[in-house]
């Protein structure tokens, strides 16, 4: 046997090795509640990108176990056994601690917030003109999210939860003033909890924005799936898919077009968890401010130091 046909037969065997360790089947939690959309649309968008990232292999059959919270759903995934991938906002210790597809999963929507408020605080939501008057107001923000400490290192004050669905009976009884949601989050909260929090209401006067995006994620472990990954996800931001099914999906269907928005107070943010190397500024992957209407319009004010 020649060294020529050796090293061919190595290399196939190798490469049959690095596919046969994605399972036939990817776990992943269920919804956090009956009100959670966001569930299928990742799940949706992960199969995408194992179909276009296949490349002649078997695509994997997405399934859903039971719901877990967001720090639970990372234990279980760096230790591999119950779940194969999840999504999470990006941070640096996210990133250190599991492999992370850099691609923002709805191009970074996410880090554009609207507040979700009670109805009776409209009046005084009015007033706000700067970052020293919303610090006189409360958010409520889930325990461990990254967007928590985003806002306090902003010096904004913030009461926090771990169970998803009691962040909206705080909002309603008062023990917050505001929810920031995410851009596609905040009409689709208050349309579908509307029998139970009538008072609840998206607040569109103000636009508060830090560069932020949700990755999908594996274990350090999982090489050869974290590459098939991103090798689908970048094809659909390529090709457009993933805005494509962003404006189809009823997450995020509602907002579009992006020009229709309301935003008359622009606040930004830095956001000091970010990885420095996040290329943020890429089009491709991440809106950008003008993406909305307003935006070259507005009162511009950063207030992170």
């Amino acid at each position: 046997m020649t060294l020529k046909i050796i090293i061919s037969c190595i290399s196939f065997l190798w490469a049959f090795s690095l596919f046969a360790t994605v399972p036939d089947v990817l776990k992943i939690p269920a919804p956090r509640s009956n009100f959670d959309l966001s569930v299928d649309y990742h799940q949706t968008l992960l199969t995408m990108a194992l179909t276009a990232g296949a490349n002649g292999r078997k695509v994997p059959k997405v399934e859903m176990i039971y719901n877990m919270s967001q720090a639970r759903a990372k234990y279980e995934l760096m230790k591999g056994k119950l779940i194969d991938v999840y999504w999470l906002g990006t941070s640096i210790q996210e990133e250190k601690d599991l492999s992370a597809i850099r691609i923002p999963t709805t191009r970074g929507l996410i880090g554009f917030r609207k507040f979700l408020i009670n109805k009776k605080s409209k009046a005084a939501f009015d007033t706000i003109k700067n970052l020293d008057d919303l610090k006189q107001f409360v958010a409520c923000q889930g325990k461990h999210w990254p967007d928590t400490e985003i806002l306090e290192k902003a010096g904004l004050k913030v009461i926090a939860t771990p169970t998803y669905e009691n962040l909206f009976s705080m909002l309603n009884a008062g023990r917050c003033d505001y929810f920031p949601r995410g851009f596609h989050d905040a009409g689709n909260d208050v349309v579908i909890r509307q029998s139970k929090f009538p008072d609840l209401m998206s607040y569109s006067r103000i636009l508060l924005h830090y560069p932020f995006a949700v990755y999908f994620f594996t274990k350090k472990e999982s090489t050869e799936l974290t590459k098939w990954i991103e090798d689908g996800m970048t094809i659909l931001a390529e090709t457009g898919q993933i805005e494509a099914l962003m404006q189809k999906h009823a997450l995020t269907a509602h907002i579009y077009p992006l020009s229709k928005d309301q935003t008359q107070l622009y606040l930004q943010l830095k956001n000091p968890l970010l990885p420095a190397d996040t290329d943020y500024k890429n089009p491709l992957f991440w809106y950008q401010n003008g993406v909305f209407k307003a935006d070259s319009s507005l009162n511009k004010i950063s207030f992170s130091k």
